[in-house]
């Protein structure tokens, strides 16, 4: 019996082995063959999970910088926890990076140019932004699978110089005119391929100004694109993910409109976002003395308000409406509420309390970016069938922003190829504005006619601003003017003001944490995500963001810069 029981597991190995070897010949029924994957296919999941990395994103840079409430606090060190990124980093991963290395070979084998560059596009942007955002990170080493379950984060100069490079390679392929056929699903310029290599060039512009604190070698670069003059100038050329209004299966709509306008019960309807109380007052307050009365001409697009009025504030649904400012504020430092008219309902920075419930008080996202509601001071609450009904936008680039980093590159490094820095300031709120106020129309949202701004109403916000810019003293007061219409017209996207404080110090009056006069360091790297510092064993050592100022690369700016 025991000879037969050895005869019988040799006989196991023997077919186990045999079968490992036949294995190794004949494919796997079961299993995909990756020379035979679909381009398209690859390159539609690359699509969508890269507007969920900007998304995250997004959203983390808009509350460091007050245009959304940072909930966590009243410490740095408290905001965050280290799980807070386990998603956005599995999904840069493997959701773009590993996609966009699979589809990159083939597509060139297919000759399909085309989706190889816009490959190279999506995951040049997503790992200068996993740099921007945490500092060295996983690059040459990165989605090996099992021949490497431990890859070694990149210097982020070297991940850096990458991002250049494959900004340079996707526009050789785009220009390649033996291209094949163009890609089934383009969910940004629906196939056109100027507008693609327009985008490649004006990232290349972005990743290079973000590098000029500690490499003033970019110039040159810099004022070569410049010259070349092959950007994002105008809304036509803009690099934006659009929504759809449908809500299910799966829900297509604008995220913030999804989280906000939730509800068909008018019972229970209800926003569930703060809005930064520091950036309705900019947009609203800040450059008329809190009238309302000479304010920006984006508000009513930027802003739904469900209450036109203070009327309903109370120590129970505004706890700090009965609070004292707190002492280390400026005496022009808005807090709890952004004026003391109109009905702007937010939340401070760094606002650690329980969620009172103004729920049906709360100011949130209007129809642009999110595809919201209009304000026309209706008054309402907010519910699933308002304004555009999700139908928003990401706008992950746009031509104002173009304008306000040429602005900075004409103050701060005098290049002066696109024009004055006041000249491409003023170009770039004008930009900024017509784009909002033609946004409506884009999703069938028809505006009053007596609420869409005048011409004159523009004009004189236009020169309200370059008032201001004009009687500066200093270049760094000019560039406070050129950061802070940057910022104003980043609604919607958080990353691009996150990497403007940090590198400029602007706006230089954001407001305080309001809970202590000492929130520690600024984050000015967020923490690695768990899932990398716990699993990888040649992660770098986990970060303390609010305790030491982890800074990235590019950022040379001194500890305590911004607060």
């Amino acid at each position: 019996m025991k000879i037969y029981k050895i005869l019988l597991a040799v006989f196991f190995i023997s077919s186990f082995s045999a079968c490992k070897k036949m294995d190794d010949l004949v494919p796997n029924p079961n299993s995909v063959d990756p020379s035979l994957a679909s381009v398209d296919l690859l390159l539609n999941q690359s699509q969508l999970s890269f507007t969920g990395v900007f998304n995250t994103l997004s959203d983390v840079g808009g509350e460091l910088t007050r245009q959304q409430t940072m909930y966590g606090g009243p410490l740095y060190s408290n905001a965050y926890s280290t799980s807070s990124f386990d998603g956005v980093w599995t999904t840069a991963y493997t959701g773009v990076i590993k996609n966009a290395n699979t589809l990159i070979p083939l597509a060139l084998k297919q000759k399909k140019y085309v989706q190889a560059g816009m490959a190279q596009v999506l995951k040049a942007y997503t790992l200068g932004t996993l740099v921007d955002f945490f500092g060295d990170v996983p690059n040459s080493e990165s989605v090996l699978g099992e021949e490497n379950l431990n890859p070694k984060a990149d210097a982020g100069l070297v991940v850096y110089n990458n991002v250049i490079e494959l900004l340079d390679s996707s526009i050789s392929n785009f220009s390649n005119p033996n291209a094949g056929d163009l890609p089934i699903n383009d969910l940004f310029f629906n196939g056109n391929v100027d507008n693609w290599i327009t985008t490649a060039k004006t990232l290349k512009l972005k990743f290079l100004l973000q590098k000029r604190l500690i490499d003033p070698s970019v110039a040159t670069e810099i004022e070569q694109l410049i010259t070349d003059n092959d950007l994002i100038d105008q809304a036509s050329k803009d690099f934006t993910f659009r929504y759809s209004t449908v809500n299910n299966s799966p829900d297509s709509r604008h995220p913030h409109y999804a989280n906000n306008y939730n509800n068909s019960s008018a019972s229970s309807n209800s926003a569930n976002d703060y809005i930064g109380t520091y950036f309705m007052w900019c947009v609203g307050y800040e450059k008329d003395g809190g009238t309302l009365a000479n304010t920006d001409p984006r508000r009513r697009y930027y802003f739904y308000r469900q209450k036109t009025s203070y009327a309903t504030v109370n120590e129970n649904n505004c706890p700090c409406s009965v609070q004292p400012v707190p002492g280390n504020f400026p005496i022009d430092m808005p807090f709890c509420l952004p004026g003391s008219s109109g009905g702007y309902w937010g939340r401070d920075h760094g606002n650690n309390e329980g969620v009172p419930p103004d729920n049906a008080n709360r100011t949130t996202w209007g129809i642009y970016p999110a595809g919201g509601d209009f304000d026309d001071s209706q008054g309402t609450a907010v519910d699933n069938t308002r304004g555009g009904k999700g139908a928003g936008i990401n706008p992950i680039w746009l031509s104002s922003f173009t304008y306000f980093l040429e602005a900075e590159a004409a103050l701060k490094l005098n290049i002066s190829a696109a024009g004055t820095p006041i000249f491409l300031l003023e170009k770039g709120i004008r930009e900024s504005i017509k784009k909002v106020i033609a946004f409506p129309a884009s999703v069938n949202v028809v505006v009053p006619t007596n609420r869409i701004p005048r011409q004159s109403d523009i004009n004189n916000y236009v020169s309200t601003v370059t008032d201001l810019y004009n009687a500066a003293v200093t270049d760094e007061e000019r560039l406070n003017i050129i950061e802070k219409e940057y910022y104003i017209a980043t609604w919607g996207n958080g990353i691009e003001p996150y990497n403007n404080y940090r590198r400029t110090g602007k706006p230089d009056n954001m407001q305080l944490a309001v809970k202590t006069p000492t929130p520690g360091y600024f984050i000015r790297s967020l923490f690695y995500p768990s899932i990398y510092v716990n699993r990888n064993q040649n992660a770098p050592a986990q970060k303390s963001p609010g305790v030491s100022a982890d800074k990235v690369f590019w950022d040379n700016n001194p500890d305590n810069f911004i607060n």
